[in-house]
C-alpha cells in the first residue's frame, strides 16, 4: 500500500510543495507519493445568516475552484463553544489552513497551537489572533472615524447642531470594538456634548428588538450607528413600526451588504450609509492568502488590511452596483 503524503504546510516549507515533490514517482522524506492530495481550506465564519455572507462565500468558492482547493465550511453558527467544536472536528479531519472569525479571541491559543501541530495554516478573519501565519483585517478604525465625521456633518446640517445618538454593538469582537469605539470619537470631536445611547445587537432580530427599546427610552434619538449591516436592518424596521417620521434620519451599519446597498441605491428615507467592503476581494483573500503563504508571496499579500468605502445616498448608482456586483 502506497502512502500518500499530506502537504507541508508553513511558509518555509511552501516552496517545495510549489515546486510539484508530490509528482507522481517522486519519492521526498523516504516517501514514496503518487499524486499530491487537494489542499482543504476551512473557513471558520460563522454568521451565515448575514446578508453579506452569500457573496462571501461565492467568491472564495470561485477562487478555490481556480487553485483547485477544497473548501470547507462552517455551520456552527455564533456560539464560540460549538465553533471550537467544529474547529476541533475539522482538525480531527486534517486541514492544510483554517481560516477563523474567532467568536472569542482570547480563547484561540490552544487552536493555533493544534493547527501548527498539523503543520497547517493559522489565518485570522477580522480579528488579529497571535501566533497567526496570515491576517486578513478590516481598517476599522479609519472607517469610524469616516462614518462619525459623516454623522456629525448631519447632525450639525439636519438636527440643528444638537442630536442624541444611539450604537448596536457588542462586546469581545475586536472589529465591532474598533468601528464602534472610532465612530463615537469622531462624532465627540466634532460634537463634544452629545448624548450617546448603547445596546447589543449583531443580527436583523436582535436590531429590532434593540432599536424598539433604545426608541421607548429616547424617541427623539434621529442617528443610530450599527457594528453591522444585519443589525442596520432591524433597526430600520424598528422605526418602521414605531410610527415616528423619518424625516432627517440617519442608520448606518457596517459591511456592504446586498440588501442595505439596494435600499440606499433606492434612497430609503430610514436607511441612510454603510461603510462597504469589497465583499468579493474579501472572498478571493481568504483562499490567496493560503496560496501566497504556500508559495512564498509577500508579506503585503498575506496580512492584508482592507478599505472601506462610505456608501450613501449621493453615492452614484453605478458605483454601488460595482460592489452589489459579487451578489450576482
Amino acid at each position: 500500500m502506497v502512502t500518500k503524503l499530506r502537504a507541508v504546510n508553513r511558509r518555509n516549507l511552501m516552496k517545495l510543495s510549489g515546486a510539484g515533490i508530490a509528482g507522481a514517482g517522486i519519492a521526498w522524506m523516504g516517501l514514496p507519493v503518487l499524486a499530491q492530495e487537494k489542499k482543504r481550506i476551512a473557513i471558520a465564519h460563522p454568521d451565515r445568516a448575514a446578508d453579506y455572507y452569500q457573496g462571501f462565500m461565492n467568491a472564495a468558492l470561485k477562487e478555490a475552484e481556480k487553485r483547485g482547493y477544497e473548501v470547507l465550511q462552517s455551520f456552527s453558527g455564533m456560539d464560540p463553544q460549538k465553533q471550537l467544536a467544529e474547529v476541533n472536528t475539522w482538525l480531527a479531519s486534517g486541514i492544510d489552513a483554517l481560516v477563523v472569525l474567532a467568536l472569542d479571541a482570547n480563547a484561540m491559543a490552544p487552536t493555533v497551537a493544534k493547527v501548527h501541530e498539523q503543520k497547517a495554516l493559522f489565518i485570522s478573519y477580522a480579528n488579529r489572533i497571535d501566533g497567526e501565519d496570515g491576517f486578513i483585517k478590516w481598517a476599522d478604525r479609519d472607517a469610524g472615524a469616516l462614518l462619525g465625521a459623516y454623522a456629525a456633518k448631519h447632525i450639525k446640517e439636519k438636527l440643528g447642531g444638537k442630536g442624541d445618538v444611539g450604537f448596536l454593538t457588542a462586546t469581545n469582537i475586536q472589529v465591532v470594538t474598533d468601528r464602534i469605539e472610532s465612530t463615537h470619537e469622531a462624532i465627540l470631536k466634532e460634537l463634544p456634548d452629545t448624548k450617546f445611547f448603547e445596546a447589543t445587537a449583531l443580527n436583523a432580530p436582535d436590531g429590532l428588538k434593540a432599536t424598539q427599546s433604545l426608541l421607548q427610552a429616547h424617541p427623539e434619538m434621529k442617528v443610530l450607528i450599527c457594528c453591522t449591516d444585519d443589525g442596520a436592518l432591524g433597526a430600520r424596521s424598528a422605526y418602521q413600526n414605531s410610527g415616528l417620521a423619518a424625516d432627517n434620519l440617519l442608520i448606518a451599519g457596517f459591511d456592504g451588504a446586498k440588501q442595505n446597498l439596494n435600499l440606499i441605491k433606492a434612497r430609503d428615507p430610514y436607511l441612510q450609509v454603510s461603510m462597504a467592503l469589497d465583499i468579493g476581494d474579501i472572498g478571493r483573500r481568504v483562499i490567496d492568502i493560503p496560496y501566497q503563504l504556500w508559495n512564498g508571496g509577500p508579506e503585503s499579500e498575506t496580512h492584508v488590511l482592507q478599505q472601506y468605502k462610505l456608501v450613501g445616498h449621493e453615492t452614484p448608482t453605478e458605483d454601488i452596483d460595482v460592489i452589489l456586483s459579487v451578489y450576482a
